[in-house]
Parts: structure tokens; sequence; C-alpha cells
């Protein structure tokens, strides 16, 4: 198996067990607003939630960085390709 899959199965029977041992019902308040639910489901809202907010954080660093890594391909590629007209007029001027 892969690593992958078998950290998502130990992450998923961490969450069931987690689950299990904490459904005792919670009331939070929120300024004006009062919310009632398992203690488990608050938890792993507010966790869903840390990741979410973490994903659009680094959302802009992610897309400067593929922005610099097709700039610089192409770069590449131009260079590479003019590379054997240069090795010709370098060879060319040698034997002169």
């Amino acid at each position: 198996m892969s690593f992958g899959l078998v950290a998502a199965l130990i992450l998923v029977f961490l969450a069931v067990a987690f689950a299990l041992q904490n459904n005792e019902p919670i009331t939070i308040h929120f300024f004006a607003w009062t919310f009632e639910g398992s203690l488990v489901l608050v938890l792993l809202t507010t966790l869903a939630l840390g990741i979410i907010i973490s994903v659009l954080a680094s959302l802009p660093s992610q897309i400067k960085k593929s922005r610099t890594i097709a700039h610089q391909q192409k770069t590449i590629a131009s260079l590479e390709s003019s590379l054997p007209a240069h090795k010709r007029s370098s060879i060319s001027t040698e034997t002169s």
C-alpha cells in the first residue's frame, strides 16, 4: 500500500475514535449568537476551518511560485533552442 493511503486510513481511524469519545453536547456563545452541538462536531469544524484558512493563506505564494517556474521553463527552452546555433558559430570561428 502507498504511504498516503496508510496515512489516510490512520487519520480516519483516529477521527472515528475521537468522535466516539467526545460526543457530549456543548453550547457555544459567540457575541449575540448561541450554538449547540456535540463537542466533536465543533472541534472538527474548527479544524476544517483552520485547514481552509491555511490553504487560502498559502495560495498566493503557490501561484507566484508556479508562475516563476513557468517563466523559467520558457527561458530554459529558448536558451536550449539557441544553443546549437551558438555552438556552430563558435566552431566556425575556431576553424578560421
